[in-house]
């Protein structure tokens, strides 16, 4: 088995490595894709790796380059994101030699911390242990079961395309001075829009005051299902008309919010008719590259317990 970067894969082995994404991941990290992180900074030189064998892609990991604020101060981490295999050569070690490559990169590269999202449920989680990483951070969640109560508020409006810069820097502001991912490049959400990840006029609600934006909403949303992990506003007021405007849409189906917005305002979602919990099954782990750690050492480096601690739907990779 050879461990191939990016930029050394043939034009065959491009073509079947979106083998491994759809069967992991039920979708293909596009090389479109690929060039909006070069050009927003937010991926390492060499890309990815690649595990080969007999003209097969066997698994895959890229690796992005995220800014991250710990208590210190800020500083770049890497973000591995999708670890893949071909579901027939699983559990034969693709995984951790593709994972010990990356580490030997990144320590190279002068980078102290990794971390990745994964489901705590998953095999996969036991192996991310025992190559250092430890659990530090799960969302809490707030269901609203099904209602066709009509929650009281202003009827909002959704973005539109020339909102979404004036979006990335309106999430810039209201993240200063917090710790975790609190830095967008500006045209993320521009570069999303392009790639089809997001239609402003459907995934995102804004509130506007003399014309200014002073906060969204960012929804995840399906015939079956709202879900909202990302609300910003600069006061609760408009907070609050941003949840009473995603639960409106939600008339009828089921609707969920996650990540800082419960975390941060927990009283907003305290009323009989919410179900909520602390932790998730899906989550973040983190490890400290040249040595091992324990969980303590890790949720204190990270920062996820403290108050100023930022984490939305937009973060998650």
């Amino acid at each position: 088995m050879r461990i191939l970067t990016f930029g050394e894969l043939s034009p065959e082995l491009e073509r079947d490595r979106s083998v491994v994404n759809m069967a992991a991941f039920a979708s293909v990290f596009s090389r479109e894709y690929i060039g909006v992180l070069q050009r927003l900074g937010l991926v390492s030189d060499y890309i990815g790796v690649f595990a080969v064998e007999r003209n097969r892609v066997l698994g895959h990991i890229f690796v992005l380059r995220i800014p991250y604020v710990f208590p210190e101060g800020p500083e770049t981490i890497s973000g591995i994101a999708t670890v893949g295999t071909r579901p027939d050569v699983g559990r034969s070690g693709v995984a951790r030699a593709l994972l010990t490559d990356v580490h030997r990169r990144e320590i190279e590269a002068g980078v102290r911390f990794s971390a990745l999202w994964t489901n705590r449920s998953w095999g996969a989680h036991g192996l991310y242990e025992k190559l250092g990483y430890r659990d530090v951070y799960s969302s809490p969640l707030a269901v609203l079961p099904p209602t066709d109560a009509d929650p009281r508020g202003p009827s909002l409006s959704f973005a539109k395309p020339s909102d979404l810069d004036e979006i990335d820097a309106l999430h810039n502001r209201t993240a200063e001075g917090r710790l975790g991912y609190c830095f967008r490049p500006i045209g993320t959400l521009r570069a999303d829009r392009r790639l089809h990840y997001l239609e402003p006029a459907r995934d995102i609600l804004v509130v506007r005051h003399r014309r200014r934006l002073v906060g969204y909403a960012y929804l995840d949303r399906s015939p079956r299902r709202v879900i909202c992990g990302e609300i910003v506003a600069t006061t609760l007021a408009t907070k609050r008309s941003l949840i009473a405007g995603v639960r409106r849409l939600a008339r009828g189906v089921p609707c969920g919010f996650q990540h800082s917005p419960v975390r941060d305002s927990p009283a907003m979602f305290r009323s009989p008719e919410y179900r909520t919990t602390s932790v998730s099954w899906y989550g973040m782990l983190g490890a400290r590259l040249k040595r091992e750690w324990s969980t303590g050492e890790a949720v204190r480096q990270f920062a996820t317990r403290d108050p100023r601690f930022l984490c939305l739907a937009g973060d998650l990779f």
